[in-house]
């Protein structure tokens, strides 16, 4: 893996051939799931914009590449890994979804089933885990510090604090 960032390819030394691109997305797709987006941009590196272009027209049309999938399983990704609704936004907006994607996914992952937010489980699962210490000696402003740069809102935070501090008054 190189850590220095690679040149671009003036555009005389780029491949004009669809088949190569055409491989070379698939090759891309067999490793991963990725946006258009990021499939075209990872093509134009070896690539004529044209050539990367009709690659990805031909991956979103057998359906390999679909945005709309890919958006909802990397948000189901970012709520296990604890993230909050807005810092999934910010992800999924880097990965160059359109923002009807975006919502649609966050809607389908982020909304609450049964009463439970999953939102807020997710911070009341990084409270339990990373700053019931923090609690414990009562620096519960660094806990509503560090969830905010999270990108958890004010009542989440209260909410999942107010949870963790209940579940240890009861052990």
């Amino acid at each position: 893996m190189a850590f220095y960032r690679r040149r671009p390819r003036p555009d005389a030394e780029k491949c004009a051939d669809p088949a190569k691109a055409r491989a070379s997305a698939l090759e891309t797709l067999a490793g991963q799931e990725v946006s258009a987006n990021m499939l075209y941009e990872r093509l134009c590196r070896r690539y004529t914009e044209q050539a990367a272009a009709a690659a990805v027209a031909e991956m979103v049309q057998l359906d390999y590449v679909n945005d709309a999938r890919y958006a909802e399983a990397r948000a189901h990704s970012l709520l296990a890994a604890r993230k909050s609704r807005r810092a999934a936004a910010q992800s999924l907006r880097q990965k160059g979804l359109a923002p009807a994607e975006v919502a649609g996914a966050l809607e389908a992952v982020y909304a609450p089933e049964d009463g439970d937010d999953p939102e807020l489980e997710a911070a009341a699962a990084l409270v339990d885990s990373r700053y019931r210490k923090k609690l414990a000696i009562g620096r519960r402003d660094l806990v509503v510090a560090a969830l905010q740069r999270r990108g958890f809102a004010y009542p989440v935070i209260k909410e999942a604090i107010r949870r963790v501090e209940e579940e240890g008054q009861m052990l």
